[in-house]
């Protein structure tokens, strides 16, 4: 019996299904590549968004403080910063396996300490404060301010109380199991501890410290929150996480013989001749024992610096001072 042999049928070549998956590979990649391109976009979004609010609510605090800042005539020491190179100054600082690294890592102020200078870099004497680095543990700001009390059932008399800000590394919560994270903590004085201590920041005066004669009023001044300070629950919080350097520029109004004032910087001492940056302010520098009397102004204007880290990059942080990765 013959059968007759359907000659129409068609299949798919060799080179055909070639053809195929390379076009297939090309899409499937093309497509990856947007994915890929969508959710780093996004990633990012995230973190300019999350790192812009924290920043507007840490510069939004420490503003209202500036400019409620106040000071008198009597030759005190109204406002103080000193540029942290060591950790000691906080009591509460956890070193990390692998510390942060030592001050000529860490400090950036003068236009010696930028590795590739340039002549903007040479005119100023210093870089750009976004690119600028405050020590190993950044600024210690303090001074006296009658900005509102960030606790509404704090009672304020409107008097001056002192406040200061520092970075310090600690766990955010209780727990010794707590990841240390570098955090910017803000410390407020009461209003009465403050007039008992005395409104003066100068370091050298025994009634600054708790062991001189009347001092509530602690040299460090910086105590994690969940822990209490001489049996009353403690002023002291942490305005932001991730906060790895906080630091200020500051400045006051010198008058021309004609023409405009222009701004002189205070602080730092673009002059300095050492690693060590301390400001005193006071109303009369005449008190002080200071060739300059200019540094020791009270300042017209201050900048303030604060560099945050992402969500994902302190994980990374924390992951490299553990050691867990090089």
């Amino acid at each position: 019996m013959f059968v007759p042999v359907n000659t129409n049928r068609k299949g798919f070549s060799l080179l055909e299904l070639l053809v195929a998956v390379a076009v297939t590979a090309i899409l499937a990649g093309m497509l990856f590549n947007i994915t890929t391109q969508v959710m780093k976009t996004q990633t990012g979004s995230s973190a300019d968004l999350e790192t812009n609010q924290v920043a507007q609510f840490v510069l939004d605090r420490i503003q209202e403080d500036l400019q409620c800042a106040v000071y008198q005539n009597d030759g005190n020491i109204w406002m103080a910063a000193d540029v942290l190179n060591t950790t000691e100054n906080s009591t509460r600082w956890i070193t990390a396996d692998v510390p942060k690294p030592e001050s000529n890592y860490s400090l950036r102020l003068l236009s010696e300490h930028w590795s590739k200078s340039s002549p903007e870099i040479e005119a100023n004497g210093q870089g750009l404060l976004d690119e600028s680095r405050f020590g190993v543990a950044g600024t210690w700001l303090r001074f006296f301010t009658e900005s509102p009390e960030v606790d509404p059932e704090a009672e304020n008399s409107g008097g001056a109380r002192a406040v200061s800000y520092q970075i310090i590394r600690f766990g955010l919560t209780s727990s010794e199991t707590s990841t240390p994270r570098y955090q910017l903590f803000r410390s407020d004085v009461s209003v009465a501890n403050t007039f008992e201590a005395g409104y003066n920041l100068d370091p050298e005066k025994p009634n600054y410290s708790t062991t001189g004669s009347n001092g509530p009023r602690e040299a460090g001044n910086i105590v994690n929150p969940i822990f209490d300070k001489n049996g009353e629950p403690s002023t002291d919080f942490s305005v932001a996480a991730n906060i790895v350097d906080f630091g200020i520029r500051a400045y006051v109004f010198n008058k021309k013989p004609k023409g405009t004032s222009y701004l002189k910087q205070v602080f730092p001492d673009l002059n300095s001749t050492t690693d060590s940056f301390a400001y005193r302010a006071t109303s009369r520098p005449t008190f002080l024992n200071n060739t300059n009397k200019t540094l020791s102004q009270f300042p017209d204007v201050v900048d303030v610096m604060i560099r945050i880290l992402t969500s994902e990059g302190a994980s990374e942080l924390s992951s490299f001072e553990r050691g867990l990765i090089p």
